[in-house]
């Protein structure tokens, strides 16, 4: 696929773009500085990219990007959300200009844009209560669920989106090389509730047994940056996939890992 990249100097984008390249996308990176770009990541990485400068707030700018480009598929992971539902929720003019760029492009070019977004553990629905997203108990990083009803009422024949719902993501390395295949990753992955979940013995309290499960797994749910750039990418080969629609919990599977 061709794929446009926004938030290419983030811990997350910037190692995107070697998953990227070893999975064959094409790919154009939406950045707003070039000179930081440059700084970060492998030369010969950036060779084989098309580079554009704009603001990932500017709607216009990045659907002429993806109209320029021919591009059929997208992967915002700009921005940073709020962790607290009293701080700004500022991620979200970043999500909406991304989201409706993409929905103006595929109207003008004829097919729907295939895209990622970055959302966090807390938008994924606490297993076995009806829809409720685990925000409701432990209510870190709210601001996903702006992200998550955002892209939910964009046209579904426009924006085939999946929401990405990690926990915490660490480096695996500090250099960002170019690849000669696609390292591959260890990921279970789970539509809209978390793999593998575990339950604590406090887990039958009302709310307090809630917070405690919620906690304990987000330390279980720790991933590399590296491992959640090549799902991505991997993901984008399908084009279809099974991950269209909804938001997306990750989790080192012992089994993969063994593998």
């Amino acid at each position: 696929m061709k794929v446009l990249l926004l938030g290419a100097t983030g811990n997350l984008g910037s190692r995107l773009i070697p998953a990227l390249l070893a999975h064959n996308h094409s790919v154009v990176i939406f950045v707003r500085s070039e000179s930081k770009l440059k700084n970060l990541v492998d030369s010969a990485a950036l060779s084989r990219c098309a580079i554009v400068t704009g603001d990932a707030t500017d709607t216009k700018a990045i659907e002429e990007a993806i109209l320029t480009h021919k591009c059929d598929a997208l992967v915002n992971s700009a921005g940073m959300a709020a962790p607290t539902s009293w701080q700004a929720p500022k991620m979200q003019v970043i999500v909406n200009a991304v989201a409706t760029a993409g929905v103006e492009a595929s109207k003008k070019l004829g097919y729907p844009i295939r895209c990622w977004f970055l959302g966090g553990m807390t938008v994924l629905d606490y297993p076995g209560k009806n829809g409720t997203k685990m925000s409701y108990y432990f209510p870190a990083f709210p601001e996903h669920a702006l992200t998550y009803d955002c892209l939910s009422a964009k046209p579904a024949s426009n924006l085939k989106w999946s929401l990405l719902a990690p926990s915490m993501m660490t480096p695996a390395s500090k250099e960002i090389r170019l690849l000669e295949a696609p390292q591959g990753n260890p990921l279970a992955a789970r539509n809209d509730t978390m793999p593998d979940f575990y339950r604590t013995f406090l887990s039958p309290v009302p709310v307090l047994g809630m917070c405690a499960d919620i906690m304990v797994n987000m330390m279980r749910y720790n991933t590399t940056l590296e491992d959640c750039a090549d799902f991505m990418a991997a993901d984008l080969e399908k084009g279809d996939s099974e991950h269209v629609g909804h938001r997306v919990g990750v989790i080192v599977s012992n089994e993969k890992k063994g593998q």
